[in-house]
């Protein structure tokens, strides 16, 4: 559930115009694996996460799904609905369990923004957010073992996605997203992995993983 004050694309709103900006979305439920939009499909529609998570993905040419982001409640995206004239989505958002996304139209958008400036400079600023979000994972790329980025991403998806159970923090995340997260191929996390679940790092199961000592994730 968000806190529509607590929403990046809000900020320095004022309660009055964010609930004339709510007033108008849509709800949407979705399912388990169900596609919200693909990629190059003309965006016309905002979205908002409210309940649940949602992958940001993209295609390889093999066919091979990337995940580029795991969107949690208060995240955006869809930000090109603020062009006067759309252009595609850049992936394909899916829900990954039952969640709930707030929805609105491209012409919505276009009047909004022009109603509350301050909306179309918060949409901005989230996409350079975005960037920055991903010039730090290339920084990592070129800088950082492979150990320590599998440790950033866990870390990363830990405190923004992560619950706290009596025995650490529990992720639900496949190997292969993860991989994703962490620039790293299938086979090389897996191998991580195994070393990190020998040394009371982490434990595995299918699509969790539990962080049992976070100061172990770096350990040589």
């Amino acid at each position: 559930m968000i806190e529509p004050a607590n929403v990046g694309l809000f900020t320095g709103l004022r309660h009055n115009e964010i609930t004339a900006i709510l007033a108008p979305a849509n709800k949407r439920q979705c399912s388990a694996s169900e596609i919200i939009v693909s990629a190059n499909e003309r965006a016309t529609h905002l979205f908002i996460v409210k309940t649940g998570k949602v992958d940001y993905q993209v295609e390889t040419s093999g066919g091979r799904d990337i995940l580029l982001w795991r969107l949690v409640p208060g995240d955006v995206f869809g930000v090109a609905a603020f062009l006067s004239e759309p252009v595609g989505y850049l992936g394909t958002a899916r829900s990954v369990f039952q969640s709930e996304v707030l929805v609105w139209k491209h012409h919505v958008v276009q009047g909004l923004s022009k109603t509350y400036p301050r909306l179309a400079e918060n949409a901005l600023r989230t996409a350079l957010r975005y960037i920055a979000l991903y010039a730090e994972r290339h920084m990592h790329l070129v800088t950082d073992t492979a150990q320590e980025r599998l440790a950033t991403a866990l870390t990363s998806l830990g405190s923004r996605t992560g619950h706290a159970i009596p025995a650490g923090l529990e992720i639900d995340i496949k190997n292969e997203d993860l991989a994703s997260l962490a620039d790293l191929s299938f086979f090389t996390t897996t191998r991580i992995l195994k070393t990190l679940e020998r040394k009371g790092a982490v434990k595995k199961s299918r699509g969790k993983i539990l962080i049992r000592c976070p100061e172990k994730l770096l350990a040589a």
